[in-house]
């Protein structure tokens, strides 16, 4: 069986189609980190000139505000919560400007939480969370700013905990690290998929342009379906090599970060965030990816061998990494059971970063109840292709 892997893998990374993907991965590493990563502009940001401004608006304010019997209720409401916001600001402003990354990450964290407390329970439509919510015609603005204003209180906590070197760049989320964080709770896991698909849609097929070469081996249908799967899956965790290129780029640009930064998790059924470290949200992502491999991997082995086409072979493994998209309506989890459904697992970094189970508005989509799916639909998948392998009537090619 050695032998076969070998010449699978040769024949696999030598053929024009994976040398092509993987070119393509690189170069859309290299595109990221020198055009698209340099313009991302963040929404909570370090901006000293914003913070400055606002202190310096609501200090007026104070300083010449009187409050008597006939004064109006929201100057009373104003003159009432602006001391304690301003209090934050200036501990903000005064730690940035001498440089004390530490001050500002717990000055920051308490702005954080008694922004988000105010306008929640106070503010109704009088206080509003940062502007950019609002663009685009959000119909959740309120809500994805109480989520984003949550999860920086979250994350700056955690840098006021842990022992990582701070910085501006950390604060904004753009090292290399932080952002392979985003992009895992963006496309990253939509690319890894079809490339993993692109890489096993002729992994059966292609044997059956030169049969006589792998028929004399003393190997099983079965015990070749399952070399093939292997090389597949190989080939599929090697895409990580031109991708990591991208992350090289940006971690020479903004710095690499380090694996013990805080990575906010949200728990859906009590409303709030905890902190793991970023290795561990690295590693979960990567348990998750390959469970993703192995399930489009065995569906496209079961499709090759009944279908025996690698069109169907495409369209059947891109079907299923965009099924969510035509049932995916904000908040449809508090009246369907979407965590039942295996596309409901596609962003993998969203699902465990809890940010999925708050689109949908449920509490089912956790990384177990993924993993359980994914892992069981997989062996279905395997056990299916190896009752047709041992079909006395079956032929692989």
């Amino acid at each position: 069986m050695s032998e076969y892997f070998k010449i699978e893998f040769f024949q696999f990374m030598s053929n024009k189609k994976n040398i092509a993907i993987y070119v393509i991965l690189l170069f859309f590493s290299c595109y990221y980190a020198l055009k698209i990563s340099p313009e991302y502009d963040p929404i909570e940001k370090v901006d000293v000139s914003e913070i400055e401004a606002r202190y310096l608006t609501r200090d007026e304010f104070l300083k010449h505000v009187v409050i008597n019997e006939w004064t109006n209720y929201y100057v009373r409401f104003a003159a009432g919560i602006y001391p304690e916001w301003n209090k934050y600001d200036k501990k903000r402003l005064d730690a940035i400007k001498q440089g004390n990354l530490d001050d500002y990450a717990e000055a920051t964290f308490k702005w954080y939480t008694y922004s988000d407390n105010i306008i929640v329970n106070w503010g109704s439509d009088i206080l509003y969370y940062n502007p950019g919510y609002y663009t685009y015609g959000n119909n959740y603005a309120r809500a994805d700013g109480h989520y984003a204003y949550l999860y920086s209180a979250s994350r700056f906590e955690g840098y006021t905990e842990g022992k990582s070197n701070l910085s501006i760049n950390v604060f904004e989320e753009r090292t290399a690290l932080q952002t392979l964080q985003r992009l895992l709770n963006a496309y990253l896991p939509l690319i890894l998929l079809v490339s993993c698909i692109l890489f096993t849609v002729d992994i059966v097929m292609k044997d059956r342009r030169n049969p006589t070469l792998l028929q004399g081996l003393p190997l099983s249908d079965w015990g070749k379906l399952i070399v093939k799967g292997g090389v597949s899956l190989l080939g599929s965790i090697l895409a990580i090599i031109p991708l990591s290129v991208g992350l090289l780029i940006i971690g020479a640009r903004n710095g690499f970060g380090d694996f013990k930064l805080p990575v906010p998790i949200y728990n859906s059924s009590e409303k709030i965030f905890s902190n793991i470290m970023m290795w561990q949200y690295l590693i979960e992502n990567m348990i998750f990816m390959m469970f993703w491999f192995l399930f489009i991997i065995t569906l496209l082995l079961i499709v090759s061998v009944t279908l025996k086409n690698e069109f169907a072979n495409l369209v059947v493994g891109c079907v299923f990494v965009v099924a969510e998209f035509m049932y995916y309506v904000r908040g449809i989890g508090h009246y369907r059971d979407v965590q039942w459904y295996p596309t409901s697992y596609v962003q993998v970094g969203q699902i465990i970063s809890g940010h999925r189970n708050f689109l949908y508005v449920t509490d089912g989509l956790t990384v177990g109840t993924g993993l359980f799916i994914i892992g069981l639909c997989t062996c279905i998948f395997l056990f299916v292709t190896f009752l047709i392998s041992h079909h006395r009537k079956f032929k692989l090619f």
